[in-house]
């Protein structure tokens, strides 16, 4: 039986397909373009890994070669006592340069693999200040910086946190400061425990940051400058590793910048409720640092 079909509902039931196709059409477009969204960013993404080997190529390399090149001098014996002072300086200091490149490295590794642990204790935050100073005392002299800390702890104080991680979380926005300050210039570290809550910042006399190149620098791989020329070196870990160390141990960066103006990076931290052994704990760096009260104050 055929059944007879009005022209309204012929109309209505037009209407109906045409507008699920549009619909469907609608969807298609919108998948295209996250698909094309997703295929952009994993070329961007497949670049900034080539360019991150690249660095991190040289950054590897450029050391060791003249650690190999300096100690071969020094090992023929043909030097006088003051270039042989020179020469070890030298070495210290790219020897230093690489194993803090590499610690970086093995802590993106680690984040990556979801094998990073948090193992707090109660940490003594002027020891473990002063260390981290003191292993970027030669950086700061090559540069002629003045280092200016002010910090309202006690010098036996402790906070609960993991050690080597809060060391490498300084030690990177430290480094950064140093890194991107002019040549004499200043460099400013506020240091405090309130109300359960670690906090410091370090303030640099650098070219400062834009608004958009804020976007970036803590994701992966990036830096505001890329490529052979650009005029300084790392491989854009810092930031990132500093920024995933920090979600780690219940904390957080910030910054505010200004272009030309400098920079300065705020960290928090909460303090860990789950104490740990200390006897399980060691030093990032081999220096029992983190319970001894150093009477050596670089501050």
């Amino acid at each position: 039986m055929i059944r007879n079909i009005s022209d309204n509902d012929l109309i209505n039931e037009l209407k109906e397909r045409f507008e699920k196709n549009k619909n469907m059409f609608r969807d298609q477009a919108q998948l295209m373009t996250e698909l094309k969204s997703v295929n952009e960013k994993l070329v961007i993404s497949e670049g900034l890994k080539s360019n991150f080997l690249s660095n991190i190529r040289n950054e590897i390399n450029n050391p060791v070669a003249s650690i190999l090149e300096l100690s071969r001098n020094i090992s023929e014996g043909n030097l006088s006592t003051e270039n042989i002072k020179k020469f070890a300086t030298l070495i210290y200091s790219e020897t230093f340069n690489l194993d803090f490149q590499l610690r970086n490295i093995f802590a993106s590794a680690e984040i990556e693999a979801g094998e990073a642990i948090v193992s707090p204790v109660s940490v003594n935050v002027s020891s473990l200040l002063e260390s981290t100073l003191l292993s970027f005392k030669h950086q700061v002299e090559k540069k002629n910086i003045h280092l200016s800390v002010r910090t309202s702890f006690r010098n036996n104080e402790t906070f609960c946190s993991d050690p080597e991680k809060l060391h490498l979380i300084l030690s990177n926005v430290l480094a950064n400061a140093i890194q991107f300050s002019q040549v004499g210039g200043i460099v400013e570290i506020k240091f405090e425990i309130e109300n359960g809550q670690l906090f410091f910042s370090i303030l640099d006399n650098g070219p400062g940051i834009s608004e958009t190149d804020r976007r970036i620098i803590f994701d992966r791989f990036r830096q505001i400058e890329e490529g052979s020329t650009k005029t300084y070196g790392g491989h854009g870990l810092g930031l990132c590793i500093t920024k995933a160390l920090l979600e780690l141990i219940d904390g957080e960066i910030k910054l505010e910048s200004e272009k030309n103006k400098g920079s300065v990076f705020s960290v928090f931290v909460n303090e860990s409720e789950n104490l740990q052994s200390e006897k399980d704990v060691f030093s990032s760096d081999g220096n029992d640092f983190l319970f001894i009260d150093s009477t050596d104050r670089m501050f």
